[in-house]
């Protein structure tokens, strides 16, 4: 499987860059809302990753493994999440907005988090 994170990390920064084409939606789009919840879920996974794995090639290991996890738990393959990711990343200014939200729901989590302490 190729590493999740690089791919989210092409399509957040190919979103900077003008005249990317846009691609038709896929037969099995995931649903933006759903889209959005999963990325919201990468970046949660991937930080955690990060903390409990300093070498390279164990966190690309592990990411795999765990990305592949979640993709399972939302009931997704990964063709169908790489196919939506590819669809939404041709569209710049939604993609954007996607992750805006991702961001705002992980300030969300922290605000509940440290509001329960």
């Amino acid at each position: 499987m190729i590493k999740i994170g690089f791919i989210v990390l092409v399509f957040v920064l190919s979103s900077c860059v003008d005249g990317i084409n846009r691609i038709e939606a896929p037969k099995n789009l995931i649903e933006r809302d759903k889209m959005v919840s999963i990325l919201t879920d990468l970046v949660k996974l991937e930080a955690h990753i990060k903390s409990k794995y300093v070498a390279v090639n164990q966190f690309h290991k592990v990411m795999a493994n765990s990305g592949d996890s979640l993709l399972t738990e939302y009931n997704i393959s990964y063709e169908d999440f790489d196919a939506s990711l590819s669809y939404y990343g041709s569209r710049q200014e939604e993609m954007q907005e996607m992750y805006s939200e991702a961001l705002e729901n992980l300030s969300q989590e922290l605000s509940e988090l440290q509001s329960a302490n």
